[in-house]
C-alpha cells in the first residue's frame, strides 16, 4: 500500500513538473535524420527526422517528423564544448541506443542515462559510436 502511495504521488509529481515546462521546441534545438531504428530507455523508435530540444536543465523534448511528440527524457550533462550539432549512438551490432545530443548554441552537451537493456548489450558486444551531423532550425 505504501508503495502504491508513493508511487502515486511521484507520478504526480512528474506530472506537475511536465506543466510547468514550456512547450517544445521553445528552447534551442536541433534537427537530425536518423536512418536507423535506436533506442532510448527501453523503447525502440523507427528512422525518421528527429529534433531534440533543451527545455530545462536536464530535460530533453524529442519530435519526429516536425509534428509527432514523442516524449521527453532526463539526461546529463556533458562537460566540454562541442561546436558540432551532433547526436551520436552507442551501436551494437544491429542495435543502437541514443548516447549524446549536442544541441547548437549550448556549451555541454546530454548523455541520456543506460537502459538496463543497454547495459545487458554493452557486457557482451562491444560496441561503437556512430555520430550525425544535425542542423539548427531556423526560426
Amino acid at each position: 500500500m505504501k508503495r502504491q502511495i508513493a508511487l502515486s504521488l511521484s507520478t504526480t509529481l512528474f506530472l506537475l513538473a511536465l506543466l510547468a515546462l514550456p512547450a517544445y521546441g521553445q528552447g534551442p534545438t536541433i534537427t537530425v535524420n536518423i536512418p536507423f531504428e535506436f533506442s532510448l530507455g527501453d523503447k525502440a523508435y523507427p528512422a525518421g527526422e528527429y529534433a531534440f530540444s533543451a527545455l530545462k536543465e536536464n530535460v530533453i523534448a524529442m519530435e519526429k517528423d516536425g509534428r509527432i511528440k514523442v516524449g521527453l527524457f532526463l539526461a546529463d550533462h556533458l562537460s566540454g564544448q562541442n561546436n558540432s550539432a551532433q547526436v551520436r549512438f552507442q551501436c551494437y551490432e544491429k542495435q543502437c541506443f541514443l548516447s549524446q545530443v549536442w544541441i547548437p548554441g549550448l556549451d555541454d552537451g546530454f548523455q541520456p542515462r543506460r537502459s538496463r537493456s543497454e547495459s545487458e548489450v554493452a557486457a557482451k558486444i562491444t560496441g561503437r559510436y556512430v555520430a550525425l551531423l544535425g542542423t539548427s532550425p531556423q526560426r
